[in-house]
């Protein structure tokens, strides 16, 4: 007879499974059908295989570029706190957590976290911290290239909601609802109730005694000697990863005239589209890019074709880089 208490980690290890790895992808899965749907493969590929190759595999050398660039300033967090792991983990790690990302949604995070702490001795909260950073970083960052891409189009969207006076309407509809504002004060009252009457709760615990960490590492990091640096890679890093993708619009003859203009919101769409779980953007990503390009008046072929493309090619070289980064840190277990 099964011991009913072995079943309990059995039933969260299969929910474990089916929140992380079966419903991201799922998700992607559908979104893929649904976009594809009405659409002839071959055709797609048709127009993907007449692609420019030479300028779509150069633009792939930004991508690393990004990520390695990544490296250096996840550094910049990690010294502060006392600690000075080599650069070469950092990056690895780095790299390897992107293609886990492919398998296990947001999984790559935790996974670079705990290679580093392995290999350097560096404790997982300090690097934990030191991740949520970077990532408020990357929030901070692409909410302003948002910002930027909609002020320097802000003429193109005002004459295209003119055109479309129920997207307007809908637009102002949910802005001026009061039951959008009910739900962030709903938001707020209940997290305030959570933490105030159930401050005793294990988990909360948890969440509070990470939060004094991570806040303790942030005031350390804050005091750092190198904030001009962080700001050159924080840049960096995002201007490289911008000609990742804006190269790719010249290796298709429906994208090559667009321009600046349509590449940057092309781009900070497939940026916000990022924020949403799912296997390395499956999905979300290519339903970002296809809106941005039918925008700019694009057809519905084409714009399935360059995402679907686009898509592909970066996420095996993704996937290469990400293994390369996993065998370079297994070796060096071994030396």
């Amino acid at each position: 007879m099964e011991n009913p208490v072995e079943e309990v980690p059995k039933k969260k290890s299969l929910l474990n499974t089916l929140t992380k790895v079966v419903l991201p992808l799922a998700l992607g899965v559908f979104i893929i059908y649904y976009l594809f749907r009405d659409i002839d493969f071959y055709q797609v590929w048709s127009i993907v295989k007449g692609a420019n190759w030479a300028i779509l595999l150069s633009s792939l050398i930004f991508g690393l570029l990004g990520n390695t660039i990544r490296g250096y300033r996840w550094e910049l967090f990690v010294k502060p706190l006392g600690y000075s792991p080599k650069l070469s983990v950092l990056n690895y790690a780095i790299y390897g957590g992107y293609a886990v990302n492919y398998a296990i949604p947001r999984a790559g995070e935790i996974w670079k976290c705990g290679m580093v702490a392995k290999e350097e001795k560096v404790p997982f909260t300090k690097l934990f911290g030191t991740m949520v950073l970077d990532r408020i970083f990357d929030t901070i960052t692409v909410l302003l290239i948002v910002f930027v891409a909609f002020i320097i189009n802000m003429q193109f969207f005002i004459t295209q909601l003119k055109h479309n006076r129920n997207t307007f309407d809908a637009i102002v509809g949910i802005l001026q609802s009061p039951l959008l504002y009910i739900l962030i004060v709903a938001a707020a009252i209940t997290t305030y109730i959570v933490f105030k009457f159930f401050r005793e709760n294990f988990i909360i615990m948890k969440i509070k005694n990470i939060m004094k960490t991570m806040y303790a590492d942030m005031k350390a990091i804050w005091k750092m000697k190198t904030k001009f640096r962080l700001l050159i890679y924080t840049i960096a890093i995002w201007v490289s990863y911008f000609f990742y993708f804006y190269i790719t619009f010249f290796a298709f003859d429906f994208t090559k005239d667009l321009g600046f203009e349509a590449g940057l919101i092309a781009f900070a769409l497939s940026s916000l589209s990022m924020g949403i779980p799912s296997n390395g953007g499956l999905g979300p990503w290519q339903v970002a890019i296809i809106a941005a390009l039918t925008l700019y008046g694009v057809g519905q072929l084409e714009a399935t074709a360059f995402a679907t493309g686009v898509f592909a090619v970066q996420a095996i070289w993704v996937i290469l880089c990400g293994l390369f980064g996993i065998a370079m840190l297994a070796m060096k277990k071994q030396r």
